[in-house]
């Protein structure tokens, strides 16, 4: 995905007046778009941000008209395309990228009133407003025909079913004026406005298929329990409905029968009355298509007719085979409810920069759109990162072990999994007090336990301590981050093979934006156009060598004067590391420690190698992060880096710490410029098309699933004869 923008990323917050973010989804729409977009510009009130997310390529005049405009008025424009398409995704994407208060999401053929951003921030300075729905107005369908099946659609009783809970907030003051508002029965997709955290705590479902029909009733369904949704009586909003990629009358039958059992199913808890409503109406709907095919464009009406045949098929049958009161059977489809959505807490020490604490958050923030609800416990304090975990939505419980020996932490841990409705732990680290006290934690009320290792075991250097080897019987699983992980995990850590998963890191391939980017990286970076970047991007801990890459940089920076050497990261080893700097016989402009950043998904746009030559790697997020970019990656030949890393292909592989192996890669990329532009690419390929975070969150979800479901028959962590009673291969992927 590309991305690039204009204007400050901090965008001011205020409780009275919150920031209004103008979100539009496009797809080859751009005439269309730019009409949108022409309303937007012209409102009473400015939004703070306009943010643009394609599916497929915008011209070049329409985004240099966009970051004029924007610049020119002070608002901040985002441009993000795509390569995975997907309107829910898409929607998504939006949010995490956005800073602003309130999402303003828009089809891209609206016209919005001129006072529009101006009612929905008014409106949202009520605190017990969730989120708020325009009227659209539909000139499209005056004509006899669209009220005809307007009627039918009345008549088959559409979106008759409903949730049957209201939420126990207080009720919005503001609904008081009801010249101004209303309570909402449904958003509609057309123009609707969320609480950005909402969205971040709730994503749009990304399974919902095709273009997501149906995915703004789905949200209104799934926040009606919890939040308050109004109408907005004088935001007006002209919905066009100009013709795009819907023209398919098969997959719009599909999509129309699949995603309203889904949303149905997972958002309800329908009965048998439900069912019987759902089949009068596909039975009208049928009909009418019938009726209408015999009066012309019968293949028209007639594919729309086996579309949704095949769309009940799917969803009633093939996502989830029949079983169990015919009631639930029919609707008994493979998502979960939204009464059982798993819940899993990640046990951490603290929240600190690293690697794993990345993708720690990373992925907690991504298994929502997956069916698992998240929330981190820090034994320690909750760490630095903290604030950017509350920020995607998942809760942080901090402080639980008071000292090392505090035994109280199994009571302090009982009750928080109990209270926050816990299915399964996932003691995120190798050993040590996560480990132990999770795993008694577990046994003690009876929750399956999984620990994600992400340290690599060496024959002198094991991770998991004696006390943890002897509470092996009681996990569930252990996640190894690849196939030399898992064998070392196996062979030195003797963990039961049959226990071992394999779920590889993946990373948000939309933050890793590459050219999009790199003018204002580099800029960032100081560099030239003619300026070789290299960088090393790691915490300063020993294991990660960082005098190699000093005393490289000392030998290649003579015969490379274009060269610019950066060392990105902080650590208990920085005095060690700055004295060794300090010593290197290389120019202050030539070599450069930029500390801990906050940028570094921008900063990597502007590199052009990156590289590590750590003594010990597992699997490493910089390696893909810099895939990603467009950089061009040197590591060791270490851990299960070479899941990824293929020397000569993906980039070079070097010996582990040693600085003549790591003077030889460097020599060979900065002086053969084609040969480092090869590498990047095909790194950027691989890293794009199989290190996705929803390709990891994914595993996690079913694993989550697996082991809750074993746990149920009584085999769970918590029983003692557990990896007797198992059968399972030596080594398994969750993928």
């Amino acid at each position: 995905m590309t991305s690039f923008g204009r204007g400050d990323s901090g965008v001011a917050t205020s409780a009275d007046d919150p920031t209004v973010a103008v979100v539009i989804c496009t797809r080859d729409r751009p005439d269309s778009l730019r009409r949108t977009l022409q309303s937007v510009w012209t409102q009473s009130r400015r939004p703070t941000e306009v943010i643009v997310v394609d599916d497929g390529q915008l011209p070049a005049d329409i985004l240099h008209d966009c970051e004029v405009r924007g610049e020119s008025a002070g608002i901040v424009w985002r441009y993000l395309r795509k390569d995975a398409p997907g309107l829910t995704r898409s929607r998504n994407v939006a949010a995490r990228a956005s800073a602003a208060d309130i999402l303003l999401y828009l089809d891209d053929d609206v016209t919005c009133g001129a006072n529009v951003i101006e009612e929905f921030a008014s409106i949202f300075r009520d605190p017990h407003v969730g989120a708020v729905t325009a009227t659209v107005l539909e000139p499209t369908w005056t004509d006899l025909g669209a009220r005809l099946f307007q009627f039918a659609y009345r008549v088959a009783g559409w979106w008759a079913i409903r949730p049957r809970s209201t939420p126990s907030t207080p009720r919005p003051a503001i609904l008081r004026d009801r010249e101004r508002v209303r309570p909402a029965r449904w958003l509609s997709g057309a123009a609707m406005a969320l609480r950005r955290s909402i969205v971040l705590a709730h994503p749009f479902d990304e399974r919902l298929g095709g273009y997501a029909l149906g995915e703004d009733r789905e949200m209104t369904y799934r926040l009606a329990p919890q939040h308050r949704i109004i109408e907005a009586r004088q935001a007006r909003v002209i919905h066009r409905r100009e013709g795009g990629a819907r023209g398919d009358p098969w997959q719009s039958g599909f999509m129309t029968a699949r995603n309203y059992i889904t949303i149905i199913g997972q958002t309800c808890r329908p009965t048998i009355g439900d069912v019987l409503v759902l089949c009068w109406t596909f039975g009208v709907l049928a009909a009418v298509h019938v009726a209408f095919a015999l009066t012309g464009r019968a293949r028209r009406h007639l594919a729309e007719v086996a579309g949704m045949a095949a769309g009940i098929w799917q969803a009633v049958v093939r996502e989830r085979p029949v079983k169990g009161p015919v009631g639930r059977a029919v609707l008994a489809v493979r998502y979960p409810s939204a009464g059982h959505r798993r819940r899993v807490a990640f046990v951490t020490n603290r929240l600190e920069h690293g690697g794993a604490e990345w993708m720690l958050i990373t992925l907690a923030r991504r298994l929502p759109a997956h069916g698992v609800d998240a929330v981190v416990y820090c034994l320690k304090d909750a760490g630095p990162l903290a604030d950017e975990c509350r920020r995607g939505g998942i809760p942080v419980r901090a402080d639980l072990l008071r000292h090392k020996f505090d035994a109280s932490v199994m009571r302090r841990l009982a009750e928080r999994l109990r209270s926050d409705g816990v299915d399964v732990i996932i003691a995120a680290g190798s050993g040590g007090d996560r480990m132990f006290w999770s795993t008694l934690a577990g046994h003690w009320t009876g929750v399956p336990v999984v620990v994600w290792s992400h340290w690599f075991p060496t024959e002198r250097e094991p991770r998991f301590e004696r006390v943890n080897r002897a509470l092996y019987r009681g996990v569930a699983r252990f996640i190894a981050l690849g196939r030399r992980h898992a064998d070392a995990l196996a062979r030195i850590e003797h963990v039961p093979a049959g226990r071992i998963v394999v779920i590889r890191n993946g990373i948000v391939l939309e933050r890793f934006a590459g050219a999009a980017m790199r003018s204002d990286a580099r800029r960032r970076l100081d560099l030239s156009a003619d300026q070789v970047g290299v960088a090393m991007i790691a915490n300063l801990r020993p294991e990660k060598r960082h005098d190699v890459f000093i005393e490289a940089a000392s030998s290649l920076a003579p015969r490379y004067p274009n060269a610019r050497f950066f060392m990105i990261g902080d650590g208990p080893a920085r005095d060690a590391v700055l004295a060794h700097c300090r010593r290197a016989e290389v120019r202050p402009e030539q070599f450069r420690w930029l500390g801990a950043r906050d940028d570094v998904p921008v900063l990597l746009a502007g590199l052009d190698i990156v590289c590590l030559c750590s003594d010990v790697e597992c699997f490493s997020l910089v390696m893909l992060e810099a895939a990603a970019s467009g950089a061009a990656f040197i590591g060791p030949a270490a851990g299960s880096l070479d899941e990824f890393l293929e020397h000569g292909r993906t980039g070079l592989a070097i010996r582990p710490g040693d600085t003549a192996s790591l003077v030889a890669a460097l020599d060979a990329l900065l002086s053969d410029a084609p040969r480092r532009r090869a590498l990047a690419a095909a790194g950027q390929h691989r890293a794009r098309a199989e290190f996705g975070i929803d390709r990891t969150a994914s595993r996690f979800a079913r694993l989550i699933e697996e082991v809750c479901s074993v746990s149920a028959e009584g085999r769970g962590s918590h029983d003692p004869n557990f990896a007797r009673n198992r059968p399972a291969p030596a080594v398994r992927s969750a993928g």
